[in-house]
């Protein structure tokens, strides 16, 4: 009974180990990096940020945010890849709407050039809720993460010359706990930071 016992204990001993070193391979890198698909034209003019989660451009010519006059996403990740149509669809139509709501919170620019956004979301990285459920009991903390990639920009609505461009990738922080058990809550949450990083860009000059 005793052997029995310590069979158990061990058994569960080498189970959590193997369990540590999967995730491990999870945790291993804790930046997304920005992608380059070539959608954006002026990339050689983007400055990138340290950590290679972003990169940006923006010109002198002021923007009004509020003469946003087509918003548009596309998705550019290659065909096999497991996001179901309809879920493509959502994240597509949540990415639009979060583009907008970000963008007519900004003030107006007296001045302003009208513009139309185009982006495309070249990653998304979905988290399997079963193994966050499993990681959390054996170490305390869902460590498989998620988050999103995207390429996104702003032209002149007259001449469609860029006037901001941005590549943007975000891994969903462990802050965001409840989205880890989602699967896609924390691609959501990464075009929402991408939008968020896009309005930002745009006040800074504007």
């Amino acid at each position: 009974m005793q052997f029995i016992h310590r069979f158990g204990a061990l058994m569960a001993l080498a189970f959590r180990l193997s369990l540590v070193v999967s995730v491990t391979g999870l945790a291993a890198c804790s930046t997304m990096q920005a992608t380059d698909t070539g959608f954006l034209k002026n990339r050689s003019e983007m400055t990138t940020s340290k950590d290679g989660s972003t990169a940006y451009y923006r010109s002198p010519t002021p923007v009004d945010p509020h003469q946003v006059r087509s918003i548009s996403v596309e998705w550019a990740m290659p065909a096999d890849a497991t996001v179901p149509e309809a879920e493509r669809t959502r994240l597509i139509s949540a990415f639009e709407a979060a583009i907008f709501r970000e963008a007519t919170a900004l003030p107006k620019s007296i001045g302003g050039h009208p513009v139309v956004i185009r982006a495309v979301i070249t990653r998304v990285e979905s988290v399997s809720p079963a193994l966050n459920v499993l990681t959390s009991v054996f170490l305390t903390v869902p460590l498989d993460r998620g988050g999103a990639a995207v390429e996104i920009q702003v032209l002149d609505a007259e001449t469609l010359q860029p006037l901001a461009s941005m590549a943007h990738a975000y891994f969903a922080p462990i802050s965001e706990f409840k989205a880890r058990f989602s699967a896609l809550a924390p691609a959501e949450l990464a075009l929402n930071a991408a939008a968020s990083e896009l309005a930002k860009l745009l006040r800074e000059k504007s």
